[in-house]
């Protein structure tokens, strides 16, 4: 394998043997990043909500007030309101999931 981490017996010089410790760093560096980039994924999943979220509790509903009456309503513009500060909930939830990163 060209370049990263090597699997056990791979790599090694002729008479050359990994060490229990160094095997155990680079499992434990393995680990670290694949727990970051699933932290990472997760984040980018809200993330990908909250912009759902407003798309769909905001374009929308202006969009189709426009399409027919011209006029939002109070009604609909308060669920505008709760839809969009959960989009935002949503987004700042992914900026806390990502301080999990290792």
């Amino acid at each position: 394998m060209a370049g990263g981490l090597q699997p056990q017996g791979e790599g090694t010089r002729e008479g050359e043997e990994e060490s229990d410790e160094e095997r155990q760093r680079a499992r434990l560096a393995r680990d670290i990043l694949v727990h970051n980039e699933q932290v990472k994924l997760t984040a980018n999943l809200m993330n990908i909500g909250a912009a759902g979220f407003t798309i769909t509790g905001i374009v929308a509903p202006l969009t189709a007030a426009m399409a027919t009456t011209g006029r939002v309503t109070a009604p609909a513009l308060a669920l505008m309101v709760v839809w969009f500060v959960l989009g935002v909930g949503l987004h700042f939830g992914a900026r806390l999931t990502l301080t999990n990163l290792r």
